[in-house]
């Protein structure tokens, strides 16, 4: 039997009286945020926490990486404090694929026990915790590798600016298409006041200020507090639930048709080949739904940065990223012999990103197309979708979630997952007067609180055994290059030399 979604609320910052949230500490924002969005997600299926209680079998939360509350005991803790005792709890930790996840985990909870009457719900409030430089320092360390990536001047940003400047490179891709899609998608939330960008209208100064390669601060997801709750179970429990008088009559649903992620490396450093697994993760939602991918009439693509919009549509659609890149122009992918709208809401860089909880944003986005979410975005389509998409992406683009959704149960039945390339892992080992070519460069000119003081350039250089490794670059007498005007990046050959203790690449 296909699970069901029956409805998401999510919560934000200005729901809350002003000076009462700003003086409150992170844990009890924390716990409003999350106690708020599974009231009204109550609220709107008509019933209450007590109410529903005898009936919940499992709770599937996600940790709140700002707060550091790890560990399955939290989520007993929470399922405590919200007044629910003797059901299974369950926690996801996937950066920003834990949305996915976490929606996977309850599908896989209902499908193989089709009793179940699944909470979703989690929180997390990065924007009131991340607030000094030393936060910032505190997120590279958690991010990068201490001796392969911190040394070098590694920052998530700059680690992302490499992926997007190799994707450029291999795609025909320029900074004209970023600033293009980034400027349509910031149109989608000005009219939408529960976006963090209401009514900010872009300018090109903004555009223009480089952080680091083509990135700038509007290509960025913006961080926010932010929680979310749904309800996952199936149309027979639904039914017995309204005979039961626990929920609301007239109900709709939407069916959870498949479900997949896929994990490849902790860290970047390790990304053989800078390999994504979002083809992968794609590849075991589609198969286990029974749509295929000239079905989807709608998706939301997580955009923790412009070029991941591409990156990630081109690898979940086998589209290639240039014809993609195109038609994000306008806010479209193309999936077979159409182009679909995607990210009505602006994504998370304009609508709300609570950084693991970043992917709420897309399931209230894709809920608002089917009239499911408490408060829906303003843009929907004309009528709902037959079948979304929902994607997710955590870490330096090393783990990726899929989820399928539809408006009718799937027809087609389930098949076998067609097989994929096996993601590689590289091992970063190289020694002295070993050479190589400079396989992605970033220039940084942002790094609050790092070791290394920008600008620099970032390089991901392959040595001619194979391995790969971050270094900055030093022409032949040694001045280091901060720029990556005089490279071309998959030709550029270097010899690498240890510099105050770290291997470094220098020009031939």
């Amino acid at each position: 039997m296909t699970p069901i979604l029956l409805g998401v609320a999510d919560t934000i910052e200005s729901e809350f009286n002003a000076e009462e949230y700003k003086s409150s500490s992170a844990l009890e924002k924390y716990y409003k945020i999350l106690f708020r969005s599974v009231d009204k997600l109550f609220t709107f299926l008509g019933t209450d926490r007590a109410k529903i209680a005898p009936f919940l079998t499992d709770f599937v939360s996600v940790e709140p990486q700002s707060l550091a509350r790890e560990g399955y005991g939290f989520t007993v803790r929470d399922a405590n404090d919200l007044g629910f005792t003797g059901i299974a709890c369950h926690v996801v930790d996937l950066g920003g694929a834990s949305v996915g996840g976490a929606l996977q985990q309850a599908y896989t909870i209902v499908s193989s026990n089709p009793d179940s009457v699944v909470l979703v719900a989690a929180a997390d409030v990065p924007k009131s915790v991340f607030k000094q430089v030393s936060d910032l320092k505190k997120l590279t360390f958690t991010v990068c590798h201490k001796d392969w990536e911190i040394p070098y001047g590694s920052t998530l940003i700059g680690l992302y600016a490499i992926l997007a400047e190799r994707s450029m490179k291999d795609a025909g891709i320029n900074s004209e298409d970023f600033e293009k899609i980034t400027k349509y998608f910031r149109e989608k939330a000005i009219s939408n006041p529960r976006a963090f960008q209401f009514e900010k209208v872009l300018t090109d100064k903004q555009l223009h200020k480089p952080l680091a390669g083509p990135y700038s601060t509007p290509m960025i997801a913006i961080v926010t507090d932010h929680g979310f709750a749904t309800l996952i179970t199936t149309e027979t429990k639904k039914q017995e639930l309204i005979d039961k008088g626990i929920i609301r009559k007239d109900l709709k649903h939407i069916y959870l048709a498949g479900a997949g992620h896929a994990a490849h490396t902790e860290y970047f450093i390790q990304k053989k080949d800078l390999a994504s697994p979002a083809a992968i993760a794609a590849e075991r939602a589609f198969s286990l739904s029974g749509w295929e991918r000239e079905d989807i009439d709608y998706a939301w693509i997580y955009d923790c940065f412009t070029g991941m919009i591409i990156g990630q549509a081109s690898l979940y659609f086998g589209k290639p990223a240039k014809e993609v890149a195109t038609s994000l122009h306008e806010g479209k992918i193309p999936t077979g012999k159409r182009q679909i709208p995607i990210n009505f809401g602006g994504g998370i860089l304009n609508y709300q990103a609570a950084m693991s909880l970043s992917g709420a944003a897309g399931l209230i986005d894709v809920a608002s197309q089917y009239d499911l979410a408490v408060d829906p975005i303003p843009n929907r389509l004309s009528e709902p979708p037959n079948v979304s998409l929902l994607g997710g992406n955590g870490g330096i683009d090393s783990i990726n979630s899929v989820i399928i959704f539809s408006k009718e149960a799937p027809q087609k039945g389930r098949r076998s997952v067609q097989p994929t390339r096996a993601l590689g892992v590289n091992v970063p080992h190289a020694k002295e007067e070993e050479e190589g070519v400079i396989l992605s460069a970033s220039a940084v000119h942002f790094n609050p609180g790092g070791q290394k003081k920008p600008p620099y350039l970032l390089c991901a250089v392959t040595t001619n055994a194979g391995s790969m490794l971050l270094t900055n670059l030093f022409s032949e007498s040694g001045e280091e290059i901060k720029s990556a005007d005089t490279i071309e990046i998959g030709k550029t050959k270097v010899k690498l030399k240890i510099l105050n203790g770290i291997l470094q690449s220098y020009l031939i």
